[in-house]
């Protein structure tokens, strides 16, 4: 398998960021084609790629909020998963949190999942809240926080690149 590296995605990665939702997530997990071009214009969102080789192997997409950081989505492909790939997305976000001294790093994640759950608990990450029906009836989601060291009073969350 080749090596992978993490970077901002452009909007030319946007047909396959697409392919990697579609594959990756469920109907109600899935952000559609317009919200995902609307990350590439937030100000307070950024999309990255995981890429091995010349293949796409990944995505994710952050939320840069003032004192934290969300992880909105991360997927990577089956045939890239235990390879490292969401390994290093996860790093690259805790690394944008730590640089804009965020509080925390927040996301959420199906409670059905115990997988994915246990996942990001190896990061650190603690369960603290049950979101009952969050992504569409009878589909309940966790909130899971990430405490860094704390964040400096006021101003933007840098470091987005």
């Amino acid at each position: 398998m080749s090596t992978i590296h993490i970077r901002a995605a452009t909007l030319k990665d946007l047909p396959a960021i697409e392919q990697i939702e579609e594959i990756c997530f469920h109907d109600a997990l899935r952000s559609s084609p317009r919200a995902l071009r609307h990350s590439f214009k937030s100000p307070i969102q950024s999309v990255w790629v995981a890429v091995a080789g010349r293949e796409m192997a990944g995505a994710m997409v952050l939320y840069h909020h003032p004192r934290s950081i969300r992880i909105f989505s991360i997927a990577v492909l089956p045939a890239f998963r235990g390879g490292g790939a969401g390994r290093q997305m996860m790093e690259k976000a805790l690394k944008l949190a730590k640089k804009a001294d965020c509080a925390a790093v927040t996301l959420e994640a199906e409670h059905s999942s115990r997988t994915l759950i246990n996942w990001y608990e190896k990061f650190g990450f603690e369960v603290r809240k049950t979101l009952r029906d969050y992504h569409s009836l009878g589909r309940h989601a966790v909130r899971m926080r990430l405490a860094l060291t704390p964040a400096l009073k006021g101003g933007r969350v840098r470091g987005r690149s």
